[in-house]
């Protein structure tokens, strides 16, 4: 099984390789099925998957279970 570490930095890696945009965001669903983390150009994503991350616990302190 691989560490956590080694998991961010695949998923960085993914990301890198700017199949789309080379940004990435971590979101709800707009359609209510669950959150997502995924490359996008929406404005406010991130260069970097653990920014992405980061972004969204910041956003979700004092929140239910945040």
């Amino acid at each position: 099984m691989p560490t956590d570490k080694q998991m961010l930095d695949w998923l960085e890696e993914q990301n890198n390789k700017c199949t789309y945009t080379g940004t990435c965001i971590f979101r709800w669903s707009r359609t209510g099925r669950g959150w997502r983390l995924h490359e996008t150009s929406e404005d406010d994503s991130q260069y970097s998957v653990r920014d992405a991350i980061c972004d969204a616990m910041e956003n979700d302190e004092g929140k239910d279970g945040g």
